[in-house]
């Protein structure tokens, strides 16, 4: 970043203005040097950034300069406050039905179904379920629309679609486990775009909303080989990135070709970082080992980061290993499995 201070300047302003196991807060994270040198003198830190480039930077700008084990945390629920803000939507429902006809669905009247979170696609048998902003699509969500494929006037529906704003990390788990439903990303800024009537009668005429499919990880069957009574080796080992549309990303026709190309023979190439937790608890992701594009430690190849990781661990009975992972564009990916 051209707005970098030099580090020696840093040191200066950090020492004269703090103490050892001190707290140094730099809300315009950059690349993180006001952070690295803070690990370096012996503080703590918290820095932020709002692009997600700067993170990715950051992340592993510390993982080469070996810092303590460090929180990374994605904070504020951007659809949530923008919806609680809206003088247009007050009730769930409201915006559920505006979302379900810019995807071109038709609601149920009342008679049909009271909940009004459910439509239909006209001359098909395609159920669609609109989530809540307010909540987290996940393997939840998706059992729940799965039950409303087999009820919702008498069942018989061919498939379900599930539109959601935000989602939780086991939805890639329950998209691999259920075939006839289909998980779609409602577009993060279509709140901004619903600002008036009148836009949102300017969205209907144009068809100009995508919904996305989810981009989500997929591994290989981690391998367990017992060392001793006392030590496991575990293989963890990318298999797939399904990345969403290309259509979605801000590309000249020319590179979402290229982009398209990388998809269909070289997905994994998209990963720009990965990272593992071999005891996750299901609350706090604990990173023990991790590769990134660049990193030449691992392999010799900078445009690829390596796609196995072998860990040694201690002996457990059962364990929950769960796998994030960033792709160039600043997209993330998070997958567990029980062992």
């Amino acid at each position: 970043y051209a707005t970098q201070k030099p580090e020696a300047l840093l040191e200066r302003i950090i020492k004269g203005s703090s103490n050892e196991n001190s707290i140094v807060l730099d809300v315009f994270g950059g690349s993180g040097t006001t952070a690295a040198v803070a690990e370096r003198l012996g503080r703590r830190w918290i820095t932020t950034d709002i692009g997600k480039p700067a993170i990715l930077v950051m992340r592993k700008r510390f993982i080469d300069q070996d810092v303590k084990p460090f929180l990374y945390q994605s904070i504020g629920d951007y659809q949530k406050e923008a919806f609680s803000s809206s003088k247009l939507y007050k009730r769930i429902g409201d915006l559920s039905q505006i979302v379900m006809g810019l995807y071109g669905a038709l609601p149920f009247t009342e008679d049909q179904l009271a909940d009004r979170n459910f439509g239909y696609i006209k001359n098909q048998r395609t159920l669609v379920m609109v989530d809540s902003p307010n909540k987290l699509t996940g393997k939840a969500t998706v059992k729940r629309a799965i039950e409303a494929k087999n009820t919702v006037l008498g069942g018989n529906w061919d498939k379900v679609v599930v539109l959601g704003w935000n989602f939780a990390y086991d939805i890639s788990e329950a998209i691999e486990l259920y075939n006839d439903v289909e998980v779609l990303v409602i577009p993060p800024d279509l709140l901004d775009k619903l600002s008036s009537k009148k836009e949102y009668k300017k969205l209907v005429e144009s068809k100009n909303i995508r919904f996305s499919t989810l981009q989500y990880l997929m591994l290989k069957p981690i391998e367990i080989k017992r060392i001793s009574e006392e030590e496991d080796n575990i293989v963890v080992s990318l298999d797939n990135y399904i990345l969403l549309s290309p259509d979605n990303i801000p590309l000249d026709e020319k590179d979402k070709e290229k982009l398209q190309d990388i998809i269909n023979n070289d997905p994994l190439a998209l990963i720009e970082y990965w990272s593992i937790d071999p005891d996750y608890d299901g609350i706090t992701f604990r990173s023990t080992w991790q590769d990134y594009r660049g990193n030449t430690a691992n392999d010799s190849d900078p445009l690829h980061c390596v796609y196995r990781a072998d860990l040694f661990l201690p002996y457990k009975e059962k364990r929950k290993v769960c796998v994030k992972a960033v792709d160039v564009f600043g997209f993330e990916s998070i997958v567990y499995k029980e062992i």
